[in-house]
């Protein structure tokens, strides 16, 4: 039951006991307004509302800490998480109660990114001159998502710590579509002469399309030898193996072609049937920074191909696909591609992308294409 009293300033006061067994109380000069709010303030209490409107006064810099400590996901993902929680967000918003930044203050924080050079001269604005790059569009959106996330989290407390989420649908950089950048087969058969040893893991990225870290987790017991296939499950990452994939889609069975079947078989030679497939020159996992600083750029350089990073393999095995006319939604399965707009990058590399429009194009009176067929020009 609320309780009242008058004040020795004269005013009124009211005093409700929460379900969580906190006092709450208001003031006013009028007995009917401390009435009304204590009738409204059971009323909430009743439906379960007891957020205290204190809660939104921790900082965001231990609202973090605690949200870091409980989140449950994976370990890469956490680490990356953390270092743009530090590089990016802490210097900001560390200090702020959670309950005082607002969409303005967010969208202006966005401006400042927009504005901020990389590597070490991260947190300074940028000056004319300066050579080094600005932040991309994606990862504006990832130091973004940090925040959101703090606050979704904050959001579905019980009680909710704040009521509403400042840095939801801000107005970011848009995050321009990469060209899709492939090799052609010249060039791979180059790289592949190139790559000696580790010419079957170079065959197997450009034809199946697995990403690295599928194929450096790769594990004998997981090739179908006798129906060359193989099962993807296992991922090699920079905090050691993952034993799960990258997504719902990306558990998959795929094909693999005889002969790099063969090179494969020729590596496992005298080893258990669990053990890695590709391994280091001395033993233990490959690792990203090992295969392209020491194994991928070198072949590169001895080929005399295009400079691209490893994953240009995956997106030269879609690319190749789609030219010959494979269905996107094969090549989909093939890739692991859990989103299907991931895999439309490469619609336009297929053989009929644009064969209605220059059938259309070729039927319209006196197009030169038509007319020079006609008079014997063309084929």
């Amino acid at each position: 039951m609320p309780y009242y009293r008058r004040l020795p300033s004269g005013k009124w006061q009211a005093t409700v006991r929460g379900p969580d067994g906190r006092k709450h109380t208001q003031t006013d000069p009028l007995k009917k307004v401390v009435r009304t709010w204590a009738t409204e303030q059971e009323a909430k209490f009743g439906q379960g509302d007891t957020r205290d409107p204190r809660a939104g006064d921790i900082r965001a810099g231990d609202w973090h800490a605690r949200y870091a400590a409980a989140s449950g996901v994976e370990k890469i993902t956490a680490a990356k998480n953390r270092s743009l929680w530090v590089t990016h967000c802490e210097p900001k918003w560390a200090g702020w109660r959670m309950s005082a930044v607002t969409r303005m203050e967010a969208q202006g924080w966005v401006g400042e990114l927009r504005a901020t050079r990389r590597g070490r001269h991260q947190g300074r604005p940028a000056a004319e001159g300066d050579d080094v790059p600005l932040l991309s569009a994606a990862t504006i959106h990832d130091i973004v998502h940090v925040m959101s996330s703090l606050y979704r989290a904050a959001m579905r407390e019980h009680p909710p710590v704040v009521l509403a989420n400042p840095f939801a649908d801000l107005e970011l950089p848009r995050i321009e579509p990469r060209p899709v950048e492939f090799y052609e087969h010249d060039e791979a058969g180059a790289l592949y002469e190139a790559a000696g040893e580790w010419r079957t893991l170079a065959e197997l990225g450009m034809d199946v399309g697995l990403r690295c870290g599928e194929i450096y987790g790769l594990h004998g017991h997981r090739v179908d030898w006798l129906r060359g296939r193989i099962e993807v499950v296992d991922v090699m990452t920079r905090q050691g193996l993952r034993q799960w994939p990258k997504s719902k889609r990306s558990h998959r069975v795929v094909p693999v072609p005889a002969h790099i079947l063969e090179g494969m078989s020729v590596l496992m030679a005298g080893r258990p049937r669990d053990a890695l497939v590709f391994t280091a020159p001395h033993g233990g996992p490959v690792t990203d920074e090992h295969f392209r600083n020491r194994v991928w750029y070198p072949a590169v350089e001895a080929a005399g191909v295009r400079r691209f990073p490893p994953r240009i393999m995956r997106h030269t095995a879609a690319s190749w696909l789609v030219q010959d006319g494979v269905p996107l939604y094969d090549v989909q399965a093939l890739l692991g591609h859990e989103d299907y707009a991931t895999t439309q990058r490469y619609a336009h590399l297929a053989p009929d992308a644009h064969g209605k429009v220059i059938e259309s194009w070729a039927r319209r009176p006196g197009a030169p294409v038509a007319h020079e067929r006609k008079e014997g020009r063309l084929p």
